[in-house]
């Protein structure tokens, strides 16, 4: 059986709603989250990754942190694709889109938001996770053939990584 590499990133740290006429959709990063953003970029060009497609959701804070993670492993332009199904899409949702993607591609990262993130990680791994931080990264190896045959437990942790440290399995 081919296996399949599902990277879920949480977008970087996102200034706050309060007082403020910003929408929630129209959030910007923060220092704090650009600063994240690269320095994690960084450590990931340093290890190799490298999907074949990376999807962000069309909100500012998640689209700004997939560029500066593009630019930091030096994906290509037309390797990341902006999809508004992703805003604050929860497991079903994040389960229909990724079964839909083409099969031609082994390896996804999905850049976007909680609680949908760190609900997917639970339900492709069949177990309670620790959640998703902002900036955080979870990689899945799918014991899958195609995108389509995604069900619970069909995910194995590779590692675990935020800002701060990272975790390998």
């Amino acid at each position: 059986m081919k296996t399949r590499m599902l990277t879920l990133i949480r977008h970087a740290e996102a200034g706050s709603l309060h007082g403020s006429r910003i929408t929630d959709h129209n959030r910007p990063l923060t220092e704090r989250g650009r600063h994240d953003a690269r320095r994690l970029a960084t450590r990931l060009e340093a290890a190799g990754f490298l999907p074949d497609l990376m999807w962000t959701s069309d909100a500012e804070r998640a689209e700004t942190t997939a560029r500066l993670i593009q630019a930091g492993i030096g994906l290509s332009d037309a390797a990341v694709a902006v999809r508004p199904g992703l805003y604050l899409a929860h497991t079903k949702t994040l389960v229909d889109l990724i079964g839909n993607a083409d099969d031609d591609f082994s390896a996804l990262a999905v850049v976007g938001h909680n609680p949908g993130l760190s609900e997917l990680w639970d339900w492709l791994c069949d177990k309670p996770g620790c959640g998703l931080p902002t900036c955080g990264i979870v990689s899945l190896e799918l014991a899958i053939s195609r995108w389509s045959d995604l069900q619970p437990g069909c995910a194995n942790l590779c590692d675990f990584t935020r800002p701060e440290l990272t975790f390998s399995f």
